[in-house]
């Protein structure tokens, strides 16, 4: 894509989502983030979480006793992930996808029955984008109708959907260095200064969302 496309996505997503401030007031606001940097989470932090979750999926079924034992289970693959931003994620790399594929199966079964319940494939993406916000890329079903056939699966979340992502992603920063005559990195802040400081892997969301889900049409 080019980077006009991602900027020019981020202002349709906050005109025409009505819920697009609840990501800044949970993120910026309610998010307590140095209790996540360690195994065992408050309780009301994960509430606050999931009141973020269902004030998008109304029915989810994530449990916040179950997540907090899922989330100190994953915790050491969390860490091995920390440093990692979907721009230079290195997906050549087959024990990074397959971290991400596990930790994305552990936490979209975060409901009371477990394996036997519902499969909360949206929702574990954006569970893992708020506790990895440079990293993990939310979907939702008309976005994995689009680009993955439709599939939900921690694999295909993995191993096709995050670097089908960074691909989109390095074209646009790279038509921002060109056109704007930056290196790499001044092409990022650029992108980045445009669009309210939002992560490059929230803006691929976004870009996402109204191109897949609001049908939006975008031009650079």
């Amino acid at each position: 894509m080019h980077y006009k496309e991602l900027i020019a996505a981020h202002r349709v997503y906050y005109r025409r989502e009505r819920r697009a401030k609840n990501y800044d007031r949970y993120i910026k606001e309610q998010k307590k983030w140095e209790k996540w940097n360690n195994p065992d989470i408050p309780i009301d932090e994960i509430e606050k979480l999931f009141h973020f979750i269902r004030s998008w999926d109304q029915w989810s079924q994530g449990d916040a006793e179950i997540f907090q034992g899922i989330y100190k289970e994953i915790f050491p693959l969390i860490e091995k992930l920390r440093n990692e931003r979907i721009e230079n994620a290195d997906f050549n790399r087959e024990d990074l996808k397959i971290t991400v594929r596990d930790i994305f199966e552990k936490v979209a079964y975060c409901t009371p029955m477990g394996r036997l319940g519902r499969y909360e494939s949206t929702d574990a993406s954006k569970i893992l984008h708020t506790i990895l916000p440079h990293f993990f890329v939310m979907w939702d079903d008309a976005i994995k109708d689009a680009l993955v056939n439709g599939k939900n699966d921690g694999e295909t979340y993995a191993f096709e959907f995050l670097p089908m992502m960074q691909q989109e992603l390095i074209e646009a920063i790279e038509t921002c260095r060109t056109e704007r005559n930056l290196d790499r990195e001044e092409a990022i802040k650029y992108i980045r200064e445009q669009t309210g400081y939002q992560t490059l892997a929230k803006l691929l969301d976004e870009y996402n969302y109204a191109k897949y889900t609001l049908r939006y049409p975008l031009t650079s």
